[in-house]
């Protein structure tokens, strides 16, 4: 039977511990080049999730729009069920694209009604 070793310490001798045994190769120390170990930082995905996000929005306000506009989507009186309060603030949202589109193609309208007049003009 093995009986353990008491009351020997290595404390004051750390060469002896850090030192290679009697059978030991020698072995040359490997410098690693600064770059070997730096690992590739990861691309946050933040971006596309937000840029995704904006023109899913931008085509849902479109979406609206167009429903509003062709009369697919009508606004219902006295709303009481769930679903109806969901059409009507859809509606809402459809007549400010409705807006915003005609305000739009109406910059574009007097432009072209500016630039005609002064081709006639000239």
């Amino acid at each position: 039977m093995i009986n353990s070793v008491s009351n020997i310490s290595f404390k004051s001798n750390q060469d002896l511990i850090n030192s290679p045994g009697q059978f030991a190769s020698p072995s040359a120390k490997m410098e690693a080049a600064p770059d070997e170990f730096v690992t590739e930082k990861k691309k946050s995905k933040a971006p596309v999730t937000l840029a995704t996000l904006a023109i899913l929005a931008l085509a849902g306000f479109g979406g609206l729009g167009y429903a509003v506009k062709s009369g697919k989507l009508a606004k219902v009186e006295g709303a009481e069920k769930f679903m109806d309060k969901v059409k009507n603030f859809g509606f809402s949202i459809g007549e400010a694209a409705e807006k915003c589109w005609n305000k739009i193609t109406g910059l574009f309208s007097k432009k072209a009604e500016q630039t005609a007049e002064t081709a006639a003009k000239a």
